[in-house]
């Protein structure tokens, strides 16, 4: 009875989530303006009209454009396949400037305008499911800026997210803005790289600016896990630190990395981590230089928060080391380097389950695979992998003074290589995310995470459509019935226990 009573005291290990991407074919409705997740600008020739073979677009440095050459027209895609992830109704697009606008619907959707004047369009909109929402330009007079196309009910709004957004993401103890920052393969070096806040879309290879995360945080009091790109300078590093002390509530806490998954050979990051290491001579083997020189930058990144926040350390800051989950010898690599671990707080890993499966040349039956064979085939998979690799990795950050943390999880059903390309694959793989065994399966899987030593676990992802390239989505779409989402009520369960 007493060990009983003193389990129950043992804190549950706080789940988080990553969150899709800003772009304009997500899953998600974070926006209460729907330009500023848009796709940038698409330059056509206008007659005959030949989509994306205009000259290039003349903006003013927010992306706004100025006029169009001779022979061209724009267009902005508001959204992709929108439905059921976007709302049909009553649209308002705002804008300033004198030119030409078409609000234009493809595929099966449809729209009908309501009301028009210069710098003002509402439109009835039925969202196509399969199809484009989007926005053509083929005449400015005076340069068009500041558009904003709002969503139903909220015709200038001075609210940055949407409420159902903010809503949905009540569950959670941390948002995770590795995608919202186009971490992997991220082309920022400097402050000026990133997108400007200011800029007319967010959706840009250069990622979300800071900002908008550090606000969406505030507003769902939730802490928040940022990631640093791999080329960043240290001017970079310091602007934001400033930006996260001075605007981030103090009450929430920072979990800080350098990069995404630097041991991927399948991101820029790790050619990048490599080339440098091996330029330094950290180590003679490239992947092994990689490793050391990931160690030796997440450290620096480190101390340029930690100055900025100031000594002895803010407690808010969490410095993160990050590896894989099945190679904890590799994890030992990056904390031991130069006594990292000395400089960091935890270390995180993504123990996923199932992943062997979508490889041919290790389970070459799998398309052949029953439902209730791949579920049965991930528990024992999930089972295994805790008790060996989280373990050990919980032993060894331990012994380090570090926590374990999780900055990815659950499920990874996919076809690797040319198994990517088997529909069959595929369609048993999306089955099996949506048979509501997979909510027991996440549940347990997450009570071995914690029972080993993990800690916080941030699920991926919180939206994500089903496809060849993964089912990752806890939700397929940002308002699907709870119900029908079986990863989303296992998580649920977990943190109702």
């Amino acid at each position: 009875m007493l060990l009983e009573l003193l389990l129950a005291l043992v804190p549950q290990s706080p789940i988080g989530t990553n969150l899709e991407g800003v772009k304009d074919w997500q899953n998600q409705t974070p926006f209460v303006d729907a330009f500023k997740s848009s796709r940038e600008w698409i330059s056509h020739q206008s007659n005959p009209h030949q989509w994306g073979t205009g000259p290039a677009v003349i903006t003013d440095e927010l992306g706004w454009p100025q006029s169009l050459q001779s022979n061209q027209d724009i267009e902005s895609i508001i959204f992709a396949n929108g439905s059921p992830t976007y709302p049909d109704g009553v649209y308002t697009i705002r804008y300033n400037g004198i030119g030409t606008i078409e609000p234009r619907a493809g595929g099966d959707g449809s729209l009908t305008i309501l009301e028009q004047s210069q710098g003002h369009i509402k439109i009835y909109l039925q969202v196509p499911s399969n199809g484009l929402f989007s926005l053509r330009i083929t005449d400015i007079v005076q340069p068009i800026e500041d558009i904003r196309v709002y969503l139903p009910g909220y015709d200038n709004s001075t609210r940055i997210f949407h409420p159902d957004y903010i809503k949905s993401l009540e569950p959670f103890d941390t948002l995770r803005f590795m995608d919202w920052g186009r971490t992997n393969n991220s082309p920022v070096v400097s402050w000026w790289n990133a997108t400007n806040f200011f800029n007319y879309t967010q959706a840009t290879d250069a990622g979300v600016h800071p900002l908008y995360m550090i606000e969406l945080c505030n507003q769902t009091c939730k802490n928040m896990w940022i990631c640093v790109p791999h080329m960043a300078d240290d001017l970079y590093v310091t602007y934001l630190a400033y930006l996260c002390k001075i605007a981030l509530d103090p009450s929430l806490t920072v979990y800080l990395e350098y990069s995404n998954e630097v041991w991927n050979s399948q991101f820029q990051q790790t050619q990048y981590a490599q080339a440098e290491g091996l330029a330094l001579g950290l180590h003679p083997t490239s992947w092994h230089a990689g490793w050391l020189y990931y160690s030796q930058r997440s450290v620096e990144v480190f101390e340029i928060f930690s100055n900025v926040y100031g000594q002895p350390r803010d407690r808010n800051l969490v410095r993160v080391l990050a590896g894989q989950s099945v190679n904890p010898w590799i994890n030992t690599q990056i904390m031991d380097w130069q006594d990292a671990y000395k400089h960091a707080d935890a270390f995180a890993v993504a123990p996923y389950f199932g992943g062997y499966l979508g490889n041919l040349n290790v389970s070459p039956n799998t398309a052949t695979f029953s439902i209730p064979q791949i579920l049965s085939d991930c528990d024992t998979n999930s089972a295994f992998n805790h008790s060996q690799y989280t373990l050990t990795n919980s032993n060894y950050t331990a012994f380090r003074g570090l926590d374990l943390l999780a900055y990815e999880g659950g499920q990874h059903l996919v076809g690797v290589g040319a198994a990517q390309n088997d529909q069959t694959l595929t369609n048993l793989f999306v089955a099996a995310n949506r048979d509501p065994q997979m909510r027991t399966l996440y549940f347990n899987d997450l009570t071995r995470w914690e029972a080993n030593g993990g800690g916080l676990f941030m699920s991926y992802a919180f939206t994500g459509n089903p496809s060849r390239y993964g089912s990752w989505g806890l939700l397929e779409w940002q308002g699907q019935i709870r119900s029908t989402a079986p990863k989303w009520l296992g998580l649920m369960d977990y943190i109702g226990n």
